[in-house]
């Protein structure tokens, strides 16, 4: 008699724990289902031979220096307000060398995002920009043109391009032209008027007495590309702002300094949905 007594509570307290268990169990179940749901919908990038058919060729550096009036000049000195830019052109092989132009190796849309500064100087604030093709290697400024977000190009076929707006033909044959400046190296750099002319350089560092090591620093941003098959590549891109060669021979110190980045494993991966 006790041990039905016994046998009949046993089984009232397993009934519930069962159920709990039951519910426990459909519940962890239908989570991890649309995990997978929601992992199956989330695009991911591969890496094929098929697929890695745009890459970055190389790019190319020119860095210099120069200067803002803050004032207009006084009989004996200038103020002036320090800046050192890079522009960089970026060219991308789109493997037409190997195989003619098809929909798949021609461009439709590019546009750059994802813009950050990966390693910050110790002097000034960097930003890019958007820099016409005439005006490269030059100390322009114009802020209308600053990217704070995402660039937008206009792809275009060949001999209609307006260099003032941001173009590519859909060929790749032009290269991506932007500019970084480092603003405000030095907000009122003080040059006493010696009668003799002032160059507005990369000496205008060697006159501030500027370490090229504090205006060092990295610039990342993301290159996309859509082809005529509607297929999306995609490639981060880090660009060392680096103002001299190892041994210091050659410096931005001379009035500017150019570096040719070639040999680039920068790929292109395509988006997969």
């Amino acid at each position: 008699m006790f041990q039905d007594k016994q046998m009949k509570i046993i089984i009232k307290l397993a009934i519930p724990i069962f159920i709990v268990l039951v519910i426990f169990l459909i519940y962890i179940t239908s989570q991890k289902n649309k995990l997978y749901v929601q992992e199956e919908k989330k695009p991911t990038l591969s890496l094929t031979t098929d697929s890695n058919i745009f890459r970055v060729d190389s790019i190319l550096l020119y860095s210099s220096a120069n200067a803002l009036n803050n004032a207009e000049m006084q009989e004996d000195y200038w103020d002036l307000n320090l800046y050192q830019y890079t522009d960089m052109a970026i060219h991308i092989d789109n493997h037409v060398s190997i195989s003619d132009s098809t929909q798949k190796n021609t461009v439709k849309d590019l546009y750059i995002d994802n813009i950050s500064f990966s390693s910050m100087p110790k002097k000034g604030t960097p930003k890019l920009y958007f820099k016409d093709s005439t005006l490269f290697g030059t100390g322009v400024i114009n802020e209308e043109k600053s990217i704070s977000d995402r660039l937008n190009f206009n792809v275009i076929s060949e001999n209609k391009s307006d260099v003032l707006e941001p173009s590519f033909y859909a060929d790749c044959s032009n290269p991506i032209i932007l500019s970084s400046v480092n603003q405000e190296i030095v907000k009122n750099f003080v040059i006493r008027n010696t009668n003799s002319s002032i160059t507005f350089d990369g000496n205008l560092l060697l006159d501030a007495t500027i370490l090229l090591s504090t205006i060092e620093y990295e610039v990342t941003f993301t290159i996309h590309i859509v082809n005529y098959l509607d297929e999306e590549y995609l490639c981060e891109v880090v660009v060392p702002i680096t103002l001299g060669d190892e041994n210091d021979i050659n410096t931005i110190y001379d009035g500017s300094y150019t570096l040719n980045l070639s040999d680039l494993n920068y790929r292109f991966y395509k988006m997969e949905v």
